[in-house]
C-alpha cells in the first residue's frame, strides 16, 4: 500500500478514535474540534514512522521525477548521455 495513503488513513482512524467516544459526551461540534486537537498531538508520537516512511517515499518520486526531466531534457538538446 502507499506510504501516503497509509498514513492518511492512520491519522483519519486516530481522529475518529478519539471524536466519536467523546460525541457521545459533550456536544458533537465540540467533540470534533477536541479530536481534531488530541488527534493532531497524538500523531507526533504514535505516526512517527508511518510519517518517515511517507517522507521517504515522497523524496523518492521527486528525485525519479527530476532524473526523468533531466534526462528528457538532455535528450530534447540531443545531448548523447547514454
Amino acid at each position: 500500500m502507499n506510504p501516503v495513503a497509509k498514513y492518511f488513513l492512520a491519522r483519519v482512524a486516530l481522529f475518529a478514535a478519539v471524536a466519536v467516544p467523546l460525541a457521545f459526551l459533550m456536544n458533537l461540534l465540540l467533540a470534533l474540534a477536541v479530536g481534531l486537537l488530541v488527534s493532531m498531538i497524538a500523531s507526533m508520537w504514535l505516526l512517527k514512522g508511518m510519517r518517515e516512511e511517507m517522507i521517504d517515499h515522497i523524496d523518492g518520486r521527486i528525485k525519479a521525477r527530476r532524473e526523468e526531466k533531466e534526462k528528457l531534457r538532455a535528450e530534447l538538446r540531443g545531448d548523447d548521455e547514454s
